[in-house]
This record gives structure tokens, sequence and C-alpha cells, in this order.
């Protein structure tokens, strides 16, 4: 047992709580980590959590998370250790309400950063700091499909249990189009770590690569089946690639280019993803559909960060606001819907039975909502203030 792990606490008392009926005043008993079902005593000595009148939401699940990618390389070619910069990574999730993250780790031909090397280094320290972080950290494996020369170790990572959730990417047609654009291509060779000639010569051989593509995602999406991962497809962008991905097992749309592929992937029963800061920037900065525009027409099961951590939260409250879903409805966007694509039957909700995960939010101050407190597990993880302190019951500091 870590000796400098927080202690459990006893429960949480609020007067707006999201229960399964909306929200509520309430307060849920925690027992061995899971909101208590069974009327069980807490840990003796453990304290009551009250967050007064802040509104008390179950923890978010993030399915799509890579601007860690940012603490690892904040600058092209400039690199710190993955312990530090995970660590602070874990902070910021907390901070923005983030208890369950699944990392996209890249798995591409470009090498560099999204290169084997680096996979392992996140793998590793993942696995280093598992007694210390306060966040539940996951691996998404986002695998190039024209990269069948890593279809061996992608297998691999899979039956050793180190990837969590799967998600099949074409990013080669964008980088051909762009061949000769020496500008643009130096960004992607910097993060790759290589001069140009040689980033070229990579998008050229995974071009070569074509014909092996089909088998090579067959093979590799059935060895995630085994393992009982769900698997993505990734920027879809018709429904004839929608449903393509739909009959090799894909069950999971994520970030379909068109409105055309997200009706596909509805019609289909595929969850469909969209990115938070779509909606919070209120649109695409790539010109896929409006994310808002899709949670209207019921075309958006999932929000994720994508590439900025605050997104997630600042995106359910801003379609609250709006008028686009109440919050319940809105919440789930990022919390069960989320949970579920990815097989976790065991979160997502504030319902007995279910892991202890909650975050307190500060909602006063309209467009800009702050976590004041993360919950995981049953343990006070992160908090700005001392709550005992402000609320006078039964919480201690």
């Amino acid at each position: 047992m870590n000796p400098h792990a927080p202690s459990p606490l006893a429960g949480v008392t609020g007067q707006r709580i999201l229960t399964p009926h909306g929200i509520a005043s309430a307060s849920l008993r925690f027992h061995g980590g899971l909101i208590d079902d069974a009327g069980l005593a807490p840990a003796r000595g453990s304290a009551w959590f009250d967050a007064g009148d802040l509104l008390v939401l179950p923890g978010i699940v993030d399915l799509h998370g890579d601007a860690f990618e940012r603490a690892i390389m904040p600058r092209p070619s400039v690199t710190f250790p993955y312990d530090s910069a995970l660590l602070d990574v874990d902070r910021q999730l907390l901070a923005n309400g983030i208890t369950t993250e699944f990392h996209g780790v890249t798995l591409s031909w470009e090498g560099g950063l999204r290169g084997e090397a680096y996979a392992e280094h996140m793998f590793d320290a993942l696995e280093n700091l598992r007694h210390i972080l306060g966040a539940r950290h996951y691996v998404h494996l986002r695998f190039e499909t024209h990269h069948v020369g890593g279809l061996d170790i992608a297998q691999q990572w899979i039956r050793d249990g180190r990837v969590r959730f799967l998600a099949l990417n074409d990013h080669l047609p964008s980088m051909a189009r762009r061949l000769g654009d020496e500008r643009k291509l130096m960004q992607y060779a910097n993060r790759a770590e290589c001069d140009l000639d040689v980033f070229q010569e990579r998008i050229r051989a995974a071009m070569s690569a074509a014909d092996a593509v089909a088998d090579a995602m067959r093979e590799l999406t059935r060895c995630a089946q085994q393992a009982g991962l769900r698997v993505a497809s990734h920027d879809d962008p018709d429904a004839a690639t929608r449903r393509y991905y739909h009959q090799l097992g894909c069950g999971v749309a994520e970030f379909p280019l068109t409105r055309e592929a997200a009706g596909v992937a509805r019609d289909l029963g595929d969850s469909v993803v969209f990115g938070a800061p779509n909606v919070v920037r209120g649109g695409s900065h790539t010109g896929a559909p409006n994310a808002t525009e899709m949670v209207r027409a019921g075309l958006c099961d999932i929000l994720t960060s994508d590439y900025y951590y605050p997104a997630p939260l600042a995106a359910v409250l801003r379609l609250v606001r709006d008028g686009v879903l109440p919050l319940d409805q809105a919440w789930n966007l990022v919390s069960l819907n989320p949970a579920r694509a990815a097989g976790l039957k065991d979160r997502g909700a504030l319902t007995p039975g279910l892991i202890a995960d909650a975050i307190v939010v500060d909602d006063r101050e309209p467009g800009l909502p702050r976590v004041c407190a993360a919950i995981v597990g049953g343990e006070l993880r992160y908090a700005t203030r001392a709550f005992g302190a402000e609320h006078g019951q039964r919480m201690a500091a």
C-alpha cells in the first residue's frame, strides 16, 4: 500500500449531484472505491466530502486525447522525459475533470514522436508512475494503416495488455497531397525527427505498401477483438468507408469527415465521436462537420478532448447553456457513452455499484467552469480549496 495515497472518503454529499434521475440534493456513500449499494459502513475515520452548492458530476472519460504530445515535445525536436511530462499531464487531467484518460499513442510509418520507441517510453512511464498518478491512464493505440511493418509489434502490445482501445488511422493521403509543399512537410519531418528528404521517402515507402493494407488491418482488428478491445476507424470520409470499417469490426466512428459518414454510422448502430474543441470553438479547424450541429441532429454520441484537455467540460456546459441538450444527456457525451464505447461497464455515472469517480465543478461564471475537486476511486486526488473549512460539515481538509 502506498503510504502517501489519499485516505478513502466516506462519501460525497451536496445540493446539486447529477444522479441517474437528474440533479438532486443527495449523499453518495463510498465503500472499497465504489459507490456503495449495500449500506456498508465506510472505512473507520474516513471523512465525508461536502460539495455544498457546487455541481457534482461523474468523472470525465476521455476516449481520445493526444495533448500529451506537447508535454513530451513542446517544440519541434525538443523532448522531455516521459515520467516528468506525464506527471504534469496527470495534473492537467484532474484539473480539467478527466478521471479516465485514453492517451492517443500513434504507431506510424512517420517515426519520431509517432514511432515505436516513443510508444515504448509511454508504456514504461505509465507502468513506473502507476502508484502515484491521480487519474486512470490507458493507451488508445492509433495505428496508421499503411505501417504494415509495425503490425507485429502492435499485436504484441495488444496481447501483452498494454493497449485498451484501438483506432485505425490513415493520414497518408493528406501527407501525400503535400509532397512538394516543403514548408508544411517540414513540420511533420521535425516531429518525425528526420530531414525533409527522409520524410518524403517515408511517405513514398508507405504508399508502396498499399496492397498489403487490407489484409494487415483484418489481422490487427481480429487480434484486438480476441483481446476484448473495442476498435474505431478514424476520419471516415464517406459512407462507403464507414460501411467497410463497420464490416471489419470497427464499432466506433471517430471524427467522421462528413455528415453522410456520421449518418451511416448511426444507422449501423456504431458510436460516433467528435472533438469537444469543435464545440468550444464553434466549428472544426479542418473543415469537418460542426460538432454542435451533429449533437443537435443526434449524430454524436461522444465528445473527446482531442488536442485540448479543458474542452470536454467546457463543451458540455456550452451545449447546456445554448439549449442543445439538458445536462443529464449532455454529460453522457463525456462520461457514460465513452465508457461504454471503450467496453468499460464500471464507470461513467454516479450509480451504486460503479466506480466512485466524481468531479466537483464551480459553474457560477458563465462559460468558465472550474473544477474544484476530483475524486478517483473514492479518494480525493485533486482540490483547489479546503472544503471542510469552507462548508463545515464532516469533511476534513
